[in-house]
């Protein structure tokens, strides 16, 4: 079944560019100290990382603290049903496999990206707290998602998507809290 107007050609297009660029943005084992910096950046997204920050951050904070971290799990956790339905809908490959990065059991699917997502919700909930770092908070969101390009485990429009997921989600919350 073909797409009406040309638009299953115009997604192809799209797709061969998305590959296209992310193939140029991947480092190879040879790039020595950036991809190790690829390697620390991507897993500035991980999510047991942030779990125990945020255990750590309410049991030694004060209301003010426990209130923002529950702001923050709340907007994740909201991020994270999209992002885990559009997983399962598309159920696309990453560009290529790695262990280390991601589960293979849960989360084996490469769109939208479930990291892209949640740094994208935590800078959103911090720059509310903290508004005159919110330049810091956005830079360090998109060099998670660039990192997670860079390492060949996401295609651009996988962490494009799950940045746009995560501050959309998050925005929602903070403006309902």
């Amino acid at each position: 079944m073909s797409l009406p107007g040309g638009l299953g050609e115009r997604l192809n297009r799209l797709v061969a560019l998305d590959n296209s660029l992310s193939a140029r943005l991947t480092l190879t084992k040879e790039a020595g100290l950036q991809r190790t910096v690829a390697v620390l950046g991507a897993h500035l997204g991980d999510g047991p990382l942030w779990f125990v920050i945020a255990v750590i951050a309410f049991w030694l904070g004060d209301e003010a603290t426990r209130h923002f971290v529950l702001l923050a799990a709340v907007a994740v956790i909201v991020a994270v049903g999209p992002t885990t339905v559009l997983k399962f809908l598309m159920r696309r490959g990453r560009p290529r496999e790695m262990t280390g990065f991601y589960s293979t059991k849960y989360d084996r699917y490469s769109f939208p990206s479930g990291h892209a997502t949640r740094v994208a919700c935590l800078a959103m909930v911090f720059s509310h707290r903290f508004p005159c770092w919110a330049v810091v908070f956005y830079f360090s969101a998109l060099f998670v998602a660039l990192c997670r390009v860079a390492l060949g485990i996401h295609y651009v429009s996988d962490v494009l998507v799950g940045l746009t997921v995560g501050f959309l989600a998050s925005w929602v919350i903070v403006s309902i809290w």
